[in-house]
C-alpha cells in the first residue's frame, strides 16, 4: 500500500490560504493483496485500489465469438478462511446433477487438500481474512466460458478482496464476462471494481451487474442475451484489460489520468514523431562537385508543371482557392475530459490532442452569426447557379481548411516527380511531406516541380512502409491526403474526396476499394481485389484521413501488427483499415468510379509480386487473431457529389462536370 500526501501548506503570515482549498489528504493507492488489518484506513470514492495482474503473455486475443464456448457460467475458487459464502445453498444446486450442470461448472475448493492449487503461497493471517480465489484450473476453464461469475463471502465493510480482484483479473485474461452480484450497500460496483472513476462507462459495458436476489435465475438471465451484446461487452473487457490494466505501467498511467481529471488537470500533449531532413543541401560554391553534408526539407532546384500535365489533372474550370496556407487549429487547451464525452471515450485518454475526429460541430446558424470567428465560409444558395456558388466556398459544418498531401517514395523519383507535379494548382492544399524510404537520399540537383505551395522531404527512420502512417511534427493539418507515388487523380476527384471526409472525418475515404470474404474450403478470410457489390476497405493509397489515426497507428495499435507489416512489406493499409473500424465501428468510404491505378511506367510494383494477394490474404487472418475479432464492416454505396448524372436546366451548372 503506497501513500501519496502533499506537503502541507506553510501557516505563515505571509502565505495567504484559499478558504475554499481543504486540508491535502493522503491518498492511498492499495495493491490488490491487501488484508483486512490494511484496508480499514481504505476510502471508497477516494483512494486508488490497484488491480490483481497476471504473469500470462497472450500474442492474440480470444476469440469475441462466443457460440464457440461450450460453457455459460464457470467458476473455480477457493477459501482458507472459516467465512462462509452467503450462496452456498444456491451454488450446491448448480454444481449438482440438475439441467443446467451441463452449461454451468462452478467449482468451490474449501478442504485443506485442494487449497494448496488456490492459495499457494498464502499463510497466517493473509490466508486466514482471504476471501475467494481462483485455482489454478481457472483459466483454462474460463476460457471455455462465456461468462465467469464473481464469488464473493464477506460480509464486512471492505470495499474489495484480493481473491475477487484475482478473480476479475482472471476473467478478463480468459475471455469471459464477469457477473457481478451486487449486496448494497456492502458490496457495489462503485467501490470493488479498480479505477470506477475513470473506467466507469467501459465497466458498464463490460461486466453484467445483478442484485445478489436474483442469482436463483442466473442461468436463465444469461441464456436470454443476444450474440450482439456479448460481443460488445467482451470487447469492451478486452479494452479495460490491454489499456488500463494489464501492467503496472498501464495501471499507473490510469491513476494520473484520474488525477488530472480530478484537478481539472488536462493531459500531456500526444507525442509527435521529430521529423528528420532527407535532402542534401547544394554546396554554396555553385562550380564545387562535392555536396555538403548538411540537410534540409526543401529542394533547392525546380522546374515549372508542364501544360500538358495540368490540362490532364484540371478539367473543372473553378474547385475552390489555392491559398494562403493555414494551418487546422488546435484545440487540446480546450481539452478538459471528464470521461463521458465521445472524444475521451474513443480517443486515447492518456493524452491531449490537437484534434479529434470526434470533435463537435456547431450549428448551421452560427455561420451567419455575426462577428463569428471561426471563418465558415457558407455557400450563397441566393445565386441561384447551384455548381457555381458550390465552387466557390467549402461550405458544410465545418470551418474553411486544408489538407496535406503525404508521399511515400522509395528510390522511384521519376515517378514520383510526375506524381508531384500533377498536384500543381491543386485548391485547398497546404503542403507536400514526401516521406523518403530511399537508403541513400536523394540526388543533391533534382529539379522538383514548382508548386504553389511548399514540399518537404522527410527521411524514414528505415525502409519500412509504417512510415507512411508516422505522427510528424511537420504535419500541420487534420486532413491527409495519402497518396501512393505512382498515382495519378484528377484535381475534381481529390476536391470531391475532400469535400466528403469533412462530413466523415473519422472515417478512411477514397478511390481503390477492396474486401474481405470468407472461403468457405480453407475456413480463411482471403483478401479480393476483383470488382464487387460491396467492399471492407478503402487503400490507402489514394484516401483521405485524419491526422489522429497516425497517433493511433504508431502508439495504440498493436505493435506485432506493425512487425507483420514489416516482416511481409506489405498490408499497412490493411493495417490502417483493420484500426479505423475498430475504434470507429463503421465503414470506409469509397468516391468515384476508380477501382485500380495501374502504374504502367513503373517498371516495379508491389502489387505485381506473385505473391502479392496471398500475403495480403495472410496479414488479414494475422490481424483478426490479435484484435481476437474481425473488425472490418461490410458496405454497398459509394459517394458521388449531389446533382452527378442529374439532368439540369441550361441555366443551372453541376457541382462537378464528371463526378
Amino acid at each position: 500500500m503506497l501513500r501519496l500526501k502533499n506537503n502541507p501548506v506553510s501557516s505563515s503570515a505571509t502565505t495567504w490560504i484559499p478558504f475554499f482549498l481543504p486540508t491535502p489528504l493522503p491518498i492511498l493507492l492499495a495493491s490488490s493483496n491487501f488484508t483486512l488489518h490494511t484496508a480499514t484506513s481504505f476510502r471508497a470514492h477516494f483512494d486508488f485500489l490497484m488491480a490483481a495482474t497476471m504473469d500470462m503473455n497472450f500474442s492474440t486475443q480470444s476469440p469475441l465469438l462466443t457460440s464457440q464456448r461450450p460453457l455459460l457460467l464457470a467458476a473455480s475458487v477457493g477459501v482458507r478462511s472459516h467465512h462462509g459464502n452467503p450462496y452456498q445453498d444456491v451454488l450446491s444446486f448448480w454444481t449438482s446433477a440438475s439441467q443446467d450442470r451441463i452449461r454451468v461448472q462452478i467449482n468451490l475448493m474449501t478442504e485443506h487438500y485442494q487449497l494448496s492449487r488456490c492459495w499457494p503461497h498464502t499463510s497466517g493471517h493473509a490466508g486466514h481474512y482471504a476471501d475467494w480465489s481462483p485455482c489454478s484450473d481457472s483459466p483454462e476453464l474460463l476460457s471455455n466460458a462465456t461468462f465467469c461469475l464473481l464469488v464473493t463471502g464477506l460480509n464486512t465493510h471492505l470495499p474489495n478482496t484480493h481473491g475477487l480482484l484475482s478473480q476479475l483479473t482472471t476473467c478478463l485474461v480468459s475471455g469471459a464476462i464477469p457477473v457481478f452480484l451486487t449486496n448494497e450497500p456492502l458490496l457495489s460496483p462503485s467501490t470493488a471494481l479498480p479505477f470506477w472513476e475513470v473506467l466507469a462507462w467501459h465497466w458498464h459495458r463490460a461486466v453484467l451487474f445483478l442484485p445478489a436476489a436474483r442469482m436463483p435465475h442466473l442461468p436463465e438471465i444469461l441464456d436470454a442475451m443476444d450474440e450482439a451484446t456479448l460481443i460488445e461487452m467482451r470487447a469492451q473487457c478486452q479494452l479495460i484489460w490491454n489499456k488500463y490494466l494489464s501492467t503496472k505501467q498501464s495501471q499507473l498511467g490510469t491513476i494520473f489520468l484520474a488525477l488530472s481529471r480530478r484537478l481539472g488537470l488536462r493531459q500531456p500533449p500526444a507525442p509527435l514523431l521529430p521529423s528528420e531532413p532527407a535532402l542534401l543541401r547544394p554546396p554554396a560554391n555553385a562550380s564545387s562537385l562535392q555536396a555538403t553534408t548538411t540537410l534540409t526539407f526543401y529542394p533547392s532546384y525546380f522546374y515549372e508543371p508542364r501544360p500538358s500535365v495540368l490540362a490532364q489533372m484540371d478539367v473543372d474550370d473553378l474547385l475552390g482557392p489555392t491559398g494562403p496556407q493555414r494551418d487546422s487549429p488546435s484545440s487540446a487547451s480546450l481539452q478538459y475530459a471528464v470521461g463521458g464525452d465521445l472524444p475521451s471515450l474513443v480517443a486515447d485518454p492518456f493524452f491531449s490532442h490537437a484534434s479529434t475526429p470526434w470533435a463537435p460541430f456547431l450549428p448551421s446558424e452560427m455561420q451567419f452569426s455575426q462577428g463569428q470567428k471561426f471563418d465558415f465560409r457558407p455557400i450563397n444558395h441566393t445565386v441561384g447557379n447551384a455548381g457555381a456558388e458550390f465552387s466557390a466556398d467549402l461550405g458544410g459544418m465545418f470551418p474553411y481548411e486544408q489538407f496535406t498531401v503525404v508521399m511515400l517514395c522509395y528510390n522511384r523519383t521519376s515517378i514520383a516527380l510526375l506524381s508531384l507535379e500533377a498536384l500543381a494548382n491543386l485548391p485547398y492544399l497546404h503542403s507536400v511531406v514526401v516521406v523518403w524510404n530511399g537508403p541513400e537520399p536523394p540526388p543533391v540537383y533534382l529539379r522538383w516541380p514548382k508548386l504553389h505551395v511548399p514540399i518537404l522531404v522527410v527521411k524514414g527512420e528505415k525502409n519500412s512502409l509504417n512510415n507512411r502512417f508516422a505522427p510528424y511534427d511537420i504535419i500541420k493539418t487534420d486532413a491527409l491526403l495519402m497518396l501512393d507515388d505512382d498515382v495519378l487523380l484528377r484535381h475534381d476527384e481529390i476536391i470531391l474526396a475532400f469535400r466528403v471526409w469533412r462530413e466523415n472525418r473519422d472515417r478512411i475515404v477514397g478511390f481503390p476499394a477492396r474486401g474481405h470474404f470468407w472461403s468457405y474450403s480453407t475456413q480463411e478470410w482471403y483478401y479480393n481485389s476483383d470488382y464487387a457489390c460491396e467492399y471492407s476497405m478503402v487503400l490507402t493509397g489514394a484516401a483521405f484521413i485524419h491526422r489522429y489515426y497516425l497517433h493511433a497507428y504508431t502508439y495504440e495499435m498493436p505493435s506485432r501488427i506493425r512487425e507483420i507489416v514489416d516482416e511481409e512489406m506489405n498490408c499497412e493499409d490493411i493495417a490502417m483499415n483493420f484500426l479505423v473500424s475498430h475504434i470507429t465501428r463503421k465503414p470506409p468510404i469509397k468516391v468515384t468510379t476508380h477501382w485500380s491505378f495501374l502504374c504502367h511506367r513503373c517498371s516495379s510494383t508491389l502489387y505485381s509480386r506473385p505473391t502479392h494477394k496471398e500475403s495480403r490474404s495472410t496479414c488479414i487472418n494475422s490481424f483478426v487473431k490479435i484484435y481476437g475479432y474481425n473488425p472490418l464492416i461490410y458496405t454497398q454505396f459509394r459517394a458521388d457529389s449531389v446533382l452527378f448524372k442529374t439532368r439540369l436546366p441550361a441555366t443551372k451548372q453541376k457541382c462537378f462536370r464528371y463526378v
